[in-house]
């Protein structure tokens, strides 16, 4: 059988549409696939040229070069539609004579990957949303929390064993919540305990609990331990640094092994626990003194997460005590804002007790203030005279109670000294008002307010 005959039989069989042009672009044929994809009948084109149907047509740029295209995608305008196409010279003779395309509409393809994308947008805006809601009270304008943030964000969805290194008070807890609220285990639950509270002796009741019988005083129908509990979700230990040898070995062992055996029980209960540690220790100098075990070290210190004192980051003052200002005055149904005066005060206190301070120092404050603005009369004595750059301005020359009395001053003018004191300073030392501004780290309002208010030319 010569094929050459049933060219066209074969060409209509196609369910892909296929257009024949020569090399002038003049259309000499179009199957029937092609005008029921796209609505042409085969008369309404034929013998047109491509040229003044679709000027741009890739079809025309093989014309030209002779180079094949070969799963190429366009949109022709005038089908209206989105096309993948093979398009090839047309031979005889090894010359040239035209193209032959064979096309495929691929507008509904590129719906859905347009669909597609937008789903992926859209998810990757709520992952970033949840983030935010996990992390919000995290929020920070230092460099290095931000860091500690990313790190924390990174790893929340994995199981890797995380210790955080910090000071007392500087939220250790509050990133263990993020991180857990953050991962996979969200759902289950979220197991806290200082290890400093648990006496050796009590230990393995409360980590691994105990079966009804087990010793004298036993409740009845046994205790579940921390691990039982904490099953399938994340279990904080805080203050690792405070554990015992004995007591440390026991963890190392259920690390190891994810198994525990209750207190006067005969089966070991396998545990899938994700475990996040905390410290303000240095665990490195404890291994030193044998006061910590090396191996239950490198077990737990998997991605070590250091938090920033309150010191480092005090450009996160004004944010952090808004935030706890807001949840205080819903504690004690008020509506009452910190003065000006009183975040400069703060900038200058160096909170030893870190974000704990911080917010006891102003739910002290909101609890006794009766005014809609907390004030520099609302701040507690114990801190005034522990924050050195007031207590150095204060001079008592003789512990006579007549001498002392005469000493005494306001609040108000004590705190106001040294901050006149140090913006004469800053302005002696700077070039102009503007280098004083940034360094005092006043917006320009504040900083005229404070010259009239102090008088300072």
């Amino acid at each position: 059988m010569r094929l050459e005959k049933h060219f066209i039989s074969i060409l209509e069989s196609l369910h892909d549409a296929v257009i024949i042009i020569l090399m002038d672009s003049t259309i000499v044929y179009v199957n029937q696939a092609y005008s029921n994809q796209f609505g042409v009948p085969a008369n309404k084109i034929i013998g047109k040229k491509l040229k003044a149907i679709e000027e741009n047509s890739r079809i025309l740029d093989v014309l030209e070069s002779g180079r094949p295209l070969i799963n190429d995608y366009s949109y022709v305008y005038s089908l209206k539609r989105d096309v993948c196409a093979n398009i090839t010279p047309l031979m005889e003779n090894g010359k040239m004579i035209g193209v032959v395309t064979i096309m495929k509409d691929i507008s509904e393809v590129t719906h859905l990957q347009g669909e597609l994308m937008k789903y992926r947008h859209n998810v990757s805006e709520l992952q970033e949303k949840l983030d935010r809601k996990n992390f919000v009270k995290l929020e920070s304008n230092s460099i290095e929390m931000q860091k500690a943030v990313q790190l924390a964000k990174k790893v929340s969805d994995t199981d890797a064993t995380i210790i955080l290194y910090g000071e007392s008070g500087v939220g250790k807890e509050i990133f263990a919540q993020a991180i857990h609220e953050a991962s996979s285990r969200c759902n289950q639950a979220f197991m806290a305990i200082n290890m400093a509270t648990i006496p050796e002796a009590l230990f393995e009741s409360e980590m691994f609990g105990y079966e009804e019988g087990s010793f004298t005083g036993s409740k009845k129908g046994g205790k579940k331990g921390l691990l039982e509990l904490a099953n399938k979700g994340t279990l904080f230990l805080d203050e690792i640094g405070e554990m015992s040898l004995n007591t440390q070995s026991k963890l190392l062992r259920v690390i190891q092994e994810r198994k525990y055996q209750k207190v006067g029980g005969t089966t070991l209960q396998s545990v899938d626990v994700r475990i996040i540690c905390a410290t303000h220790r240095h665990l490195k100098e404890m291994i030193k003194k044998g006061e910590f075990r090396e191996d239950l070290y490198y077990r737990l210190n998997v991605v070590p997460i250091h938090i920033p004192p309150l010191r480092n980051r005090k450009e996160d003052l004004e944010y952090l005590s808004k935030n706890i200002l807001n949840e205080l005055c819903l504690k004690y149904g008020k509506h009452v804002l910190i003065d000006e005066e009183v975040l400069d005060w703060m900038k200058r206190y160096n909170w030893p007790g870190n974000v704990r301070e911080l917010s006891n120092v102003l739910e002290r404050m909101i609890a006794v203030c009766m005014k809609p603005y907390i004030t520099l009369e609302d701040i507690p004595e114990t801190l005034i005279f522990e924050s050195p750059s007031i207590s150095d301005s204060i001079h008592l020359e003789d512990n006579s109670s007549e001498n002392q009395q005469e000493t005494l001053l306001p609040l108000r003018d004590i705190l106001e000294k040294p901050e006149r004191e140090y913006i004469e300073f800053v302005i002696r030392k700077s070039k102009s008002k503007t280098e004083a501004i940034k360094t005092l780290g006043l917006s320009r309002k504040a900083f005229y307010a404070k010259l009239k208010k102090y008088q300072i030319q």
